[in-house]
């Protein structure tokens, strides 16, 4: 047991020390997601609220802005919390490596705020929004340009997938109705846009 458990350590460190912007904003969600279910659950609307959760009235009327970062580190179910860092595990640390940490979070950052500034101006204003997913369509949305642009950067499968998984994505965002579609929507176009204002531009220094 004691073996299995350095393992794990090794993996958890390795995995940190090659991505550690990642590692971070991943242990943040985990971390407000376990403080949503201790204070009042994922169903329960104020709780979220209290939070920091995108509820456009209290943006328009009380100048809460700072609920457009705050709730990308929310989740409205552990389900959801899963998916999502389950996809930024994996492409988040693969755009780490490439853009580097710093300018990695500022990505994340922009496009995730970029996805909330849609849901703001364009959504449902009595709809409570939460999650990621706006920053991850961003990440999706630049690997998906550069399976494109710098195709060489990837292996064959891996361009493939993404390619695939961008389209299922997409074509679930019109179909499930519970999601966010301008929050995943913004979040995608706004990938393609910090592709040439940030990526691109690391790519050819």
């Amino acid at each position: 047991m004691d073996v299995f458990f350095v393992i794990i350590e090794d993996m958890i460190m390795n995995y940190y020390e090659k991505n550690p912007m990642t590692s971070l904003i991943i242990l943040i969600n985990v971390m407000m997601s376990v403080v949503v279910l201790a204070t009042g659950g994922f169903s329960d609307l104020i709780n979220l609220i209290e939070w920091g959760a995108l509820y456009p009235p209290l943006i328009a009327i009380n100048n809460e802005w700072y609920r457009l970062l705050t709730a990308m580190f929310l989740h409205g179910s552990l389900l959801h919390v899963f998916f999502n860092m389950y996809v930024l595990f994996y492409l988040g640390a693969l755009l780490e490596r490439i853009l580097g940490r710093w300018l990695f979070l500022l990505f994340y950052l922009g496009t995730g705020l970029l996805a909330s500034i849609a849901v703001f101006a364009l959504g449902d204003p009595n709809v409570v929004t939460v999650g990621a997913s706006g920053a991850i369509f961003g990440i999706i949305g630049t690997l998906f340009i550069m399976t494109y642009l710098k195709p060489y950067y990837f292996n064959p499968y891996f361009v493939r997938s993404i390619r695939s998984l961008t389209f299922i994505n997409v074509a679930l965002t019109f179909i499930i109705p519970q999601v966010s579609f301008y929050g995943h929507i913004g979040g995608l176009l706004s990938g393609f846009l910090l592709y040439f204002l940030l990526v691109k531009p690391r790519l050819h220094s």
